[in-house]
Parts: structure tokens; sequence; C-alpha cells
């Protein structure tokens, strides 16, 4: 077996600060760049993230902490260089999804030579709503209890707020109102005002009690967390029977549909 080439010079570049990761935690991203001054390729067949101690931060500000990795050494995909090559090397990590928004400390090591690493691990808003749409009969001014459940598979809190009152829109709502409007005016319409204040009328009629109102308790769910949460739902008091009504709960950066439909 011929003997490994000889080096002549450093297998990283760019060494004066170290190697910056950014993203949430899964797919931390970044690249450094790898230079082979020899005459034969060079293949470094496990480059390794380390773990870092964490250092003192200057007055006033946060130290960095220990990078959270999925364990003490990470093994990188193996580097392949051709002589006289340089090249840029990404690197995308995936940590544990809860894993807190920060900054963190690593080491890379390529075949013996260190370059310190800084991950910035972003912030991560994602939940999931189970069911997302509550399908509720279209009984006027009934109670109807209902759970839906919350998980947290960001790194970040969720609050879920008391939802309370929700703006319900009528499927049929400005066909109803149109022919309502053009009964009223009837023959006796003198002009388009007329119609037009008839119109104002019907849909303040339709719209002033198209409203569910929510009870819930107000609870934060934690990152990684599952949490159940109870409503209790007061459905309008005037409904048309034959008709469907939707309404929406922005709860975070997620959306909780409500949809009545025909009992």
């Amino acid at each position: 077996m011929a003997p490994p080439p000889e080096r002549k010079g450093s297998l990283l570049s760019d060494t004066e600060g170290p190697l910056i990761l950014i993203g949430p935690p899964r797919g931390v991203r970044g690249e450094f760049r790898v230079q082979n001054s020899t005459e034969r390729k060079i293949i470094v067949r496990q480059p390794l993230l380390k773990r870092a101690a964490a250092t003192g931060g200057t007055k006033g500000t946060k130290a960095p902490k220990a990078a959270v990795l999925p364990g003490d050494v990470l093994a990188l995909r193996r580097i392949v260089v051709r002589a006289g090559q340089s090249r840029p090397v990404p690197i995308a990590l995936t940590l544990d999804p809860t894993t807190p928004p920060g900054t963190y400390e690593a080491q890379l090591d390529v075949d013996g030579e260190q370059r310190a690493v800084v991950l910035h691990v972003t912030e991560d808003v994602s939940f999931s709503i189970e069911p997302a749409e509550l399908v509720l009969p279209n009984r006027p001014g009934e109670k109807i209890k209902r759970q839906v459940v919350f998980s947290n598979v960001g790194n970040v809190p969720l609050s879920v707020r008391t939802i309370g009152t929700v703006v319900l829109d009528e499927e049929l709502a400005h066909c109803r109102a149109l022919r309502s409007a053009l009964d009223d005016v009837g023959d006796s319409m003198k002009n388009l005002d007329d119609f037009l204040v008839a119109l104002g009328k019907r849909y303040k009629a339709i719209y002033a009690t198209l409203v569910l109102k929510v009870q819930n308790e107000k609870l934060t769910v934690a990152p990684g967390e599952t949490r159940p949460v109870d409503l209790t739902i007061t459905l309008p008091e005037k409904m048309e029977s034959r008709s469907r009504y939707t309404g929406y709960a922005a709860i975070s950066t997620g959306t909780l549909t409500f949809t009545i439909v025909p009992d």
C-alpha cells in the first residue's frame, strides 16, 4: 500500500475565525473549506464534530454553551480532495428538535486539524392541533363540549390563550342578503342608494349575531410536550337551519377551524 501523501500545509483553510453554523434544530447548516497542496488525492474518512466545554463570556454577555450534539462525537461524511484542489464542504446537522434557541460551541476535527465551531440554533415554532377542524351540528343556542390536542414539536413554548369569541361566516350570506334586499325595495326602488341601504341592513341582520363563544383554560405547552384542551362552545342563538357556517381561531402560527353543518 502506498504511503499517505506528505502534507504541504494545512488541510483546513480560513481557520482564523470559528466555523459558523446556523439554523433550527432540524437543519443547522454551514460550510468550511479544505485545500490539498499535495500531488495526490486525500481522503479524510472520518471528520468529526466534538462537544466543546463552554467558555466564559465577556463582561455583560452570555457565554456560549456546549453544543447539544447527538453524542460526544459526531462523525461527518468523508471528505475527498483531489490533488491541488480547494473546495467547500457543507455541513447539515439534525439536533434534538427541542434544543432551545441559543449559541453553542463545538470543535471540528479534520484528520487531526482543529477548528472552533459556533452553532447559532434559531427559533422553531412548530406544533400540531388535532383535530384541526371541529365539525359542529347546527343547533342554535346549544352548548357543545369538544377536546383538541396540542403537540409542540418545536423548540420554544407554545402559549394557548383563551379563545373567546369567534366570528362566523355563512356560506350563503351574500346570496341571502342580495335576495332579501331586492325583496325589501321591490318595485318602489327609486335609485341605487335605496338598494344599498336595504342591502346594508340585511348584512347587519345576518352578521350581528354570527359568533361562537368558546371557553377554555389558558395553558403553555413546553417543547416536546403534548397537552389536551377542553372546549365549551356556545352556538349562536339564530342560524339558518340549512346553512353552513365557518369560523377561525388564530393560535400562534396555527389555526383551529370551526364548521357548523346542518344537523
